[in-house]
């Protein structure tokens, strides 16, 4: 379409990385932490012992996300501080690693220049732009699913010779296992490298040993580091997600994928035509698509199977690392277009309509999130300043944990109490809810109802404060 030199491809690429740095540093701590970050802020913090840690991750029982993002927290914070606007920083790094990755893996797809559409899209996603920004484990999950099928589409090339061989198969199996560790659900891209390399052995006579061979060395590495955790996992009879209503069926996420309907429904749609478009040339030759449609297409299976047979556990952030193949592929197919028009008019109805989305998306950005520190900030400016928690057991101590190491609780003389262990000298407290983890219901015990006396309430999103004065 146009022929750039290398300068100009790579001052391309820096600019699209550096939008890419900017979008997700922008309002980086826009929000405070929601309830599974408050728990892997809390089990992440370095001022006790990794035995401590792990003790604190099994306590968890409603928490199902493996170790090593609280490992990678546990290290951060302790080098920098143990402040939840520090914990954003792991996130957002690892979703700015992710940028220029993408482009590399693309480029060993393709081999041209739609490497750097792939570039633009990963950097303006809003899916990914706000995972950098959220303090769970998904853009670790992204890169290193990145980094996999980067060593992957190494490992069955045909040009790997000597001591090359060694290096890559070495590689492959230790991201292979560290990727698998981030989250149990990429297995999805491990069993589609194997039923890729299965297809094409007997499709076109690909003998991919290399591969072969790693994958008992990746299955013994991985069961042994995290066996405990995929016991847990597998003894679960029941999940918080619900069977997927039938609006899934035309939908697959993509309007979350890519930040409303529309969107959703220009990404989708963009890919179906494609794939369709280019379908002989993906199914029937020896191409590097091929790789790429089968883990889109058992990033679904897989799931919905297994919510058939014992119980749902597909959700969009468990699988978001479905966004490679789908990005990737857009942008390859696109360039393999020959006729001109319909190539500009596809690249124009994916980034005019994306960076109408951004705008919007950032300018109009709503809080989702419990408003901690904007409370603390309205209830610092009253007399009073004895809090104490309304939450069950462990998750008191988890909130409260979060609320101590914000800087607006820090030097503003609020002291936490004890709901159940106030003092007889205390007249009056704030009672804080969090209202999902009371399950909407921030009445305080009846018990206590006898002796307490409701004098005012302060309602912010998902969280209240309610005033006591404690009768004599």
């Amino acid at each position: 379409m146009f022929i750039l030199d290398k300068k100009n491809i790579f001052l391309i690429s820096i600019f699209c990385i550096l939008i890419g740095i900017f979008l997700r540093f922008y309002q980086l701590n826009f929000e405070n932490y929601w309830f599974d970050e408050l728990m892997d802020f809390w089990v992440a913090d370095p001022n006790i012992s990794f035995n401590a840690t792990f003790f604190r991750r099994d306590e968890l029982i409603v928490d199902q996300t493996p170790y090593l993002f609280q490992l990678f927290l546990k290290i951060y914070l302790k080098f920098f501080g143990y402040d939840p606007a520090i914990g954003r920083h792991v996130p957002l790094i690892f979703g700015v690693l992710s940028i220029p990755l993408v482009g590399i893996l693309s480029y060993q797809v393709a081999k041209n220049n739609s490497f750097l559409l792939t570039i633009l899209l990963v950097s303006t996603n809003i899916y990914l732009i706000k995972y950098s920004q959220e303090t769970r484990t998904y853009t670790l999950v992204f890169l290193l699913s990145t980094i996999n099928l980067i060593f992957y589409y190494k490992i069955i090339s045909s040009d790997l010779i000597g001591f090359k061989r060694i290096y890559i198969f070495f590689l492959f199996v230790i991201f292979s296992v560290l990727s698998l560790s981030s989250h149990p659900f990429v297995f999805i891209i491990f069993f589609s490298q194997i039923a890729y390399s299965v297809y094409s052995f007997f499709v076109f006579r690909n003998k991919n040993f290399l591969f072969l061979i790693s994958i008992p060395f990746i299955l013994i590495i991985y069961l042994i580091i995290n066996y405990n955790y995929l016991i847990s996992q597998l003894a679960f009879n029941e999940y918080f997600l619900a069977h997927e209503n039938w609006k899934f069926y035309y939908n697959y996420y993509f309007s979350r994928f890519f930040g409303s309907k529309i969107m959703g429904s220009i990404y989708l749609s963009t890919l179906i035509f494609l794939i369709i478009r280019f379908r002989k040339k993906i199914l029937f030759t020896s191409n590097n698509y091929l790789p790429l449609i089968f883990i889109l297409f058992f990033s679904y299976i897989f799931p919905l199977v297994y919510g058939v047979i014992k119980l749902p556990i597909l959700t969009d952030r468990y699988i978001i690392f479905v966004l490679i193949p789908i990005l990737i592929l857009i942008s390859a197919l696109i360039f393999e277009i020959d006729n001109r028009k319909l190539k500009i008019f596809l690249l124009i109805i994916i980034l005019i309509p994306t960076i109408i989305n951004n705008y919007i998306e950032i300018k109009y950005r709503l809080n989702t999130k419990p408003e901690f520190t904007k409370l603390l900030n309205i209830l610092e400016k009253h007399e009073i300043k004895n809090i104490t928690l309304l939450a069950p057991n462990l998750f008191d101590e988890i909130i409260e944990n979060y609320i101590l190491s914000v800087k607006e609780f820090k030097n503003k003389n609020f002291k936490i109490l004890n709901i159940n262990n106030i003092s007889s000298d205390i007249k009056m407290l704030w009672v804080i809810c969090y209202e999902p983890v009371m399950n909407y219901n921030c009445n305080i015990p009846t018990d206590i109802q006898k002796s307490w006396t409701l004098y005012e309430t302060k309602k912010l999103h998902l969280l209240s404060a309610q005033l006591y004065g404690i009768r004599n």
